[in-house]
């Protein structure tokens, strides 16, 4: 049968006497220039490069692993090897009899090797990856004559939407039974496509698990999911703190026992209704939406949790989706469900009576007053009347009647005191006392009132050294910080600038009663560039100057505060230039990823650089978004 060849590479017709694929392809063979009396050694990879392009295709070789065994193992375990090469052509794995595969080495026909057309002519590998097509090629079939000892079967492996992502292919000796080996080949191709969409789908279920967790961990209200066996498997932080106990005490358990109700976990057409109300009154509801598959079953519930009969959170918020700020909510929430004194530090503006009325919100005393006192805005002589209250008479100029102190007002509630390092020393000894006792007595009076009040205290100082200086009593400092919380500046999360912004241009109008303001993109850039000492009351500040003063539609340069617009000049002066230009880059990609909620593709058009390029910033500049 061999004469077929003989006669085609002497130029004669043989059309209609060899198969069509097999002659097509060696018409291409032809084209390609491919030399019929010799061995290609060309595409060869070595060492590095097929190691780089194994680690390009883990996935598929993880797929084909076992199925290249089991193949192995039908036919026989000898006179064969079973191959498997990338959409290119390369062998990238092999498995096979030893003795078979020495002889198949000298004709490279080993991992590291093209098989393609263009540099072996006619094969199976390269043929059934050109005709998208199962393909047997067997001895004289072959365009190079020193691979007419082979017997060769090939199945593409395919994509879910039909384009080839490699191959399958078993060689052996000459074996006229080319169709029995053929199905073997196709059989473990399809497995191989088994394995992908199976790991495909993991992968998606890993994806949408983790979008659902970070979903979850960024909303600013309770979220909750329940399976169809009416199972917790999913609470944010945030839910855990309304119902006042750890995420982990939650998950996994029955949604009836964690709200017990008579009810418990009922349906309600297509909602969910589920309650609880604690030991302080608070009444939490939920509203979840039943999830169900194709068939109509019901594969559980997902949804909100919320505090009944209350004003919403909005005008306290903790805004910001940066890691920081979402790291500083989940630990205030898990905060919120202890009932332990909380000592918070953060520089001046960082929203520090913000995130204590939000624990106070979340915590089990939200029906409770929330009372804060700045003890740095008082002269000395007036905190401690403040703070304790005082009888009728109990020094010159008190009250008729007397007066209630700050924490009888807070009693069932939160006491916040800011500054609390500003507090003189004979208060300290005074408040160490009520935490102690937890009772108060007003100034004149020997009459001690029981107090239940939480304490939140907040200060920019470093309590630390005041103790040392003695200007801070130690016994107070221990018993404030049992749980503490650090508030980052507002430079250190500065990609939250992008969300403050339009939140306070918004607040500014309302209370301006002016129409919505837009903003000049290259405002951003003044602003992401700021050091912001005074951090978010800064901004704050900042922002409704210039809505105050706009003369359009639109935020613009003009209407920045000179220091702002002079210190980026000066930055860029005196900086030194790859700092700052990681700096602004880092700035821009983060406002790229913001403005297209994350999505690497639509970031790097609007960047005008290949996304590549931009996985490369993101992992230089160690950017989290």
């Amino acid at each position: 049968m061999d004469n077929y060849w003989k006669r085609f590479i002497n130029g004669e017709s043989v059309e209609s006497e060899v198969s069509p694929t097999i002659y097509r392809s060696w018409q291409r063979s032809i084209e390609y220039h491919v030399d019929h009396t010799l061995i290609s050694h060309q595409d060869i990879l070595s060492t590095p490069r097929l190691s780089e392009r194994r680690e390009a295709q883990d996935t598929l070789i993880r797929a084909s692993e076992p199925v290249l065994s089991y193949i192995f193992s039908l036919l026989g375990n000898t006179n064969y090897t079973v191959l498997l090469g990338d959409n290119d052509g390369y062998i990238i794995e092999a498995v096979g009899d030893a003795p078979f595969m020495s002889k198949a080495q000298k004709v490279n026909l080993s991992p590291g090797a093209s098989w393609s057309e263009e540099i072996r002519g006619t094969n199976a590998i390269g043929t059934a990856l050109r005709d998208n097509a199962p393909m047997s090629v067997f001895g004289w079939e072959h365009f190079v004559h020193d691979n007419h000892f082979l017997a060769c079967w090939a199945a593409p492996i395919q994509s879910s939407q039909g384009t080839p992502l490699g191959v399958l292919d078993i060689s052996g000796d000459a074996n006229p039974d080319r169709q029995k080996i053929l199905n073997i080949a196709m059989m473990g191709a399809s497995m191989i496509e088994k394995n992908l969409r199976l790991f495909e789908l993991e992968n998606q279920l890993k994806f949408y698990q983790e979008g659902s967790k970070l979903a979850s961990s960024l909303l600013q209200q309770g979220f909750l999911a329940i399976d169809q066996n009416g199972v917790i498997t999913n609470i944010n932080s945030y839910g855990a703190g309304l119902l006042g106990r750890r995420q982990e005490d939650i998950i996994g358990r029955l949604a009836g026992e964690v709200f017990s109700t008579p009810k418990g976990w009922m349906l309600n057409g297509h909602s969910l209704n589920l309650h609880l109300k604690d030991s302080s009154g608070k009444e939490i509801t939920s509203h979840l939406n039943q999830v169900v598959n194709e068939a109509g079953q019901s594969l559980g519930a997902v949804g909100t949790l919320q505090i009944s009969k209350k004003a919403p959170l909005s005008n306290i918020t903790w805004i910001g989706t940066s890691q920081l700020s979402q790291r500083t909510l989940a630990r205030a929430s898990k905060i919120a469900s202890t009932h332990s004194s909380v000592l918070i530090h953060g520089e001046s503006g960082t929203g520090k009576e913000i995130i204590s009325h939000t624990i106070h919100q979340l915590s089990s005393r939200s029906e409770g007053p929330f009372v804060a006192l700045n003890c740095a805005s008082l002269p000395a002589s007036l905190i401690e009347s403040e703070l304790f209250g005082y009888v009728e008479g109990a020094f010159t100029g008190a009250r008729r009647g007397g007066k209630p102190g700050k924490f009888e007002l807070a009693n069932k509630g939160t006491i916040f005191l800011d500054e609390i390092g500003d507090m003189p020393l004979n208060v300290q000894v005074a408040l160490l006392r009520v935490l102690q006792e937890k009772e108060v007595s007003r100034i004149g009076d020997t009459k001690a009132i029981k107090m239940d009040v939480r304490v939140i205290a907040a200060t920019h100082k470093d309590l630390t050294a005041l103790v040392a200086a003695e200007k801070f009593r130690l016994d107070l400092y221990y018993r404030l910080k049992v749980v503490t919380l650090e508030l980052p500046p507002l430079r250190e999360r500065s990609e939250d600038i992008l969300e403050f912004v339009p939140y306070f241009i918004e607040k500014t109008c309302k209370s301006l009663d002016l129409p919505p303001l837009g903003v000049q993109e290259e405002v951003y850039t003044h602003l992401l560039s700021h050091h912001w000492p005074g951090n978010v009351r800064e901004l704050e500040n900042c922002i409704e100057g210039m809505v105050g003063l706009a003369e359009g539609p639109l935020l613009t340069v003009a209407d920045l505060p000179d220091e702002i617009v002079q210190n980026l000049g000066k930055s860029e002066s005196s900086a030194s230039t790859e700092p700052l230009l990681d700096q602004h880059t880092k700035q821009a990609i983060l406002y790229a990823l913001t403005q297209t909620k994350g999505k690497i593709a639509p970031a790097s058009k609007l960047l005008g650089i290949g996304r590549n390029t931009l996985y490369r910033k993101i992992k230089e500049l160690d950017i989290k978004f």
